[in-house]
């Protein structure tokens, strides 16, 4: 019976030890958590009913966010900071919320695995809605509407304004991996000569300098490249390939939360505050 009770007290202290160990650091380590602060992270939600209790007893919420899908967010070599209209509206999040924002970086091929594996509360920055993400995870109410297009030269405006234009072996492609860009580029541009640049900021300055003819992206982010360099041309605008819209991205299953992250939508959008944003990032 002794033996009985040291192995249940062994147990239990080890067992203490591990918890404490892990929770310290999942609190301190945001850019890249370890297995077992990851796994801390999953028995602290546990403790509650909902994620947006445990965020709100933490303190702060964990926004995941690639830093390369201006005019959404954006990593600033210079400042090593996170800008851009998705970051400005975490941090209204963050505000309701009232807790600190901390961003971690992530990538468009491992963005849904790092939600599932609770490295982030939540997914920003450019995020399609669709169908195929909300198999696996939440997309809360959309906030703006966009569509595939492409972001040429100038020189080249009135030579791609089909599909038909840009599918041909000749037209070299420029796109970023693992996001709706290569879905699309993959679906309906088989015939063109493709290449897979993986960071997506460096894509437009390609397109300027004659590297590659074509880069299919978004009507929002081929507008902001344009109007950044008079070399480009952002084509289609008023009649893309695709009609899509953006969204944020939480794991499924918790209603609180989500529900909590539609309200505040609503009140961002009844306020004013998404109209604010677009002015100040994208207009």
């Amino acid at each position: 019976m002794k033996k009985y009770v040291k192995t249940i007290m062994a147990g239990a202290l080890a067992a203490t030890m591990l918890m404490t160990g892990t929770g310290a650091f999942a609190a301190t380590s945001q850019a890249a958590p370890t297995a077992a602060a990851e796994a801390a992270k999953k028995q602290e939600n546990k403790k509650f009913e909902s994620r947006l209790d445990a965020i709100i007893a933490r303190g702060y919420i964990l926004v995941g966010t690639t830093g390369d899908y201006k005019p959404f967010t954006y990593l600033n070599p210079k400042t090593n900071e996170y800008e851009g209209y998705d970051i400005d509206a975490m941090k209204e999040f963050a505000k309701s919320l009232g807790v600190e924002v901390r961003f971690v970086q992530t990538s468009w091929s491992t963005m849904m695995n790092d939600l599932l594996a609770d490295k982030f509360d939540i997914a920003v920055g450019g995020v399609t809605r669709n169908t195929d993400r909300e198999k696996t995870a939440h997309m809360g109410d959309p906030y703006i509407q966009f569509g595939k297009a492409p972001l040429i030269r100038a020189v080249d405006k009135d030579k791609y304004k089909s599909v038909e234009d840009i599918n041909k072996p000749s037209v070299r492609i420029g796109v970023n991996p693992g996001g709706t860009n290569e879905k699309f580029v993959r679906e309906h541009l088989t015939n063109a000569t493709v290449t897979v640049v993986e960071n997506n900021l460096d894509i437009p300055g390609l397109v300027a300098n004659g590297t590659y003819d074509v880069m299919i992206t978004d009507t929002i982010e081929a507008m902001v490249y344009s109007k950044a360099d008079s070399r480009l041309y952002a084509a289609l605008t008023d009649n893309p390939f695709t009609k899509s819209e953006k969204a944020y991205m939480i794991p499924r299953g918790d209603f609180i939360f989500a529900s909590y992250l539609d309200v505040w939508m609503d009140e961002m959008k009844l306020q004013g505050k998404f109209e604010e944003l677009f002015h100040k990032w994208i207009q």
